[in-house]
């Protein structure tokens, strides 16, 4: 079904929220799936890994590119994955077990990046985003004339050394 290697928690009722957890550059799909006893139990919850395994049990969605002080990304490997996790989401969207109008992005850090990309994208897929630790990055979105009514939450601590809190404020 997917190239993406991930852990769930199934819900066992029809039209269960469904709740995607997307971790930071340098994690894997066990470091948000922690959080998995503050959320609802009848929500279908799955936790992925990114595709690039940058060393062991560490992984990324897209490689970050380091010159002296200034960080870049590939901006098209970044939106090829966006569009390949929107695949993946409605491929999953369409069990009969998974409410395709209650779906829920929590990304950190590059995952953040990605959730805000996935919503702004492709609108009417996403009801809901938690993004911690990222940016709103245009470069990676696609341009659509839908207006997203995605219920959006952010947050960002001051001590994050991928993407400091001034960065995220742009």
């Amino acid at each position: 079904m997917s190239k993406f290697f991930f852990i769930e928690k199934k819900s066992k009722k029809r039209n269960s929220p469904l709740i995607i957890l997307i971790h930071g550059y340098g994690s894997n799909e066990r470091d948000l799936f922690s959080l998995i006893d503050y959320f609802p139990n009848h929500a279908c919850v799955i936790s992925l890994r990114g595709p690039i395994e940058l060393f062991n049990d560490a992984y990324a969605w897209y490689d970050i590119y380091l010159d002296g002080n200034n960080k870049f990304y590939d901006h098209k490997a970044a939106a090829l994955v966006r569009d390949e996790l929107i695949q993946f989401i409605n491929d999953l969207a369409k069990s009969p077990n998974i409410d395709a109008d209650n779906i829920t992005l929590i990304g950190f850090s590059q995952g953040a990046i990605l959730s805000h990309a996935i919503s702004f994208s492709y609108p009417e897929k996403i009801k809901n985003i938690m993004a911690l630790s990222g940016v709103v990055d245009e470069k990676i979105m696609k341009k659509t004339s839908l207006i997203p009514k995605t219920n959006i939450y952010i947050s960002h601590g001051i001590n994050d050394n991928l993407i400091d809190y001034e960065t995220s404020k742009e």
